[in-house]
């Protein structure tokens, strides 16, 4: 998946040439270790302004050194106290992550509210089939004068018609030749793709990592992706001439970045499917 490696770690593998895709299957095989970030930066986008997309958040390994450096994967406010990401960026303890929500420059330790995880509820049915890369992340106090995001209507799709221009942003990587990653948060519109398309890049033959299209959707062209750093965090629709964002996916996972032929695969959010089967065996912890 566009996983989760620290950031460290995730320039070393890069550097090494090993590639996404064997990344993502043993994150889906095994709970991620403390070393681990998410998914690689945008690819092709642009810095986004203080307070542009306060419901953003970011995920932390606890521990010594700046935000920069412990970030892990995206996130996004969907309740007052409860944060939505992809499920292959929390595979361990609670209570080594803290969530840092409204903070547009990783560093700056003014922006923002940080808070800790009391609990993980991560979907069922995650590696064990293709899809269902999502996660749940409940804080230890409600996040104060930040709106959550807007999620779709279960059962619609309405707002990923093929073709049309979504919105993905992060902290990932942004460069596919030598590792970046940016102390500010970046933003990249990607157009999205049918299911006969995402089908055809992610094959049956991808095992757990195939695309499912009943939980996932793609999106992306050569040139403009979301990358390793970007797991976890939003895609979403603007309503014209208005501040609401409704988030359509959740950066989960993609061969690369922004190559050809290699679009970005997202939790879809409007998935009827995906949330009634959220907590059937539900792993909460």
């Amino acid at each position: 998946m566009r996983l989760p490696l620290a950031r460290k770690a995730a320039a070393t593998l890069l550097t090494a040439g090993v590639t996404l895709s064997l990344v993502a299957t043993a994150a889906q095989a095994d709970p991620l270790p403390s070393n681990v970030d998410a998914r690689p930066p945008i690819i092709g986008g642009t810095e986004v302004s203080n307070d542009a997309y306060p419901f953003m958040a970011a995920l932390l390994r606890k521990g010594p050194g700046s935000a920069l450096e412990r970030q892990t994967c995206g996130g996004s406010l969907i309740d007052r106290a409860i944060v939505m990401t992809a499920a292959h960026c929390v595979g361990g303890d609670p209570a080594d992550l803290e969530v840092v929500v409204g903070r547009t420059v990783l560093s700056n330790n003014q922006q923002g509210q940080l808070r800790n995880v009391t609990a993980i509820s991560s979907h069922s049915r995650y590696g064990k089939e293709p899809g269902y890369d999502v996660a749940i992340l409940y804080l230890d106090k409600i996040v104060e004068g930040i709106k959550p995001i807007q999620q779709p209507t279960p059962g619609t799709d309405g707002l990923i018609r093929p073709g049309t221009k979504a919105t993905v942003i992060g902290w990932g990587n942004t460069d596919t030749e030598m590792p970046h990653y940016p102390d500010r948060l970046r933003q990249v519109d990607v157009p999205l793709l049918s299911h006969n398309e995402c089908e055809i890049a992610y094959g049956p033959e991808k095992g757990v990592n195939a695309y499912n299209r009943v939980t996932d959707i793609c999106a992306g062209v050569e040139g403009t992706d979301s990358c390793q750093g970007d797991s976890g965090g939003p895609i979403f629709r603007t309503v014209p001439g208005t501040q609401t964002h409704i988030q359509i996916g959740i950066v989960s996972r993609g061969e690369g970045c922004a190559a050809q032929g290699g679009p970005g695969v997202y939790t879809y959010t409007g998935s009827k499917v995906l949330w009634d089967t959220m907590m059937a065996g539900k792993d909460r912890r």
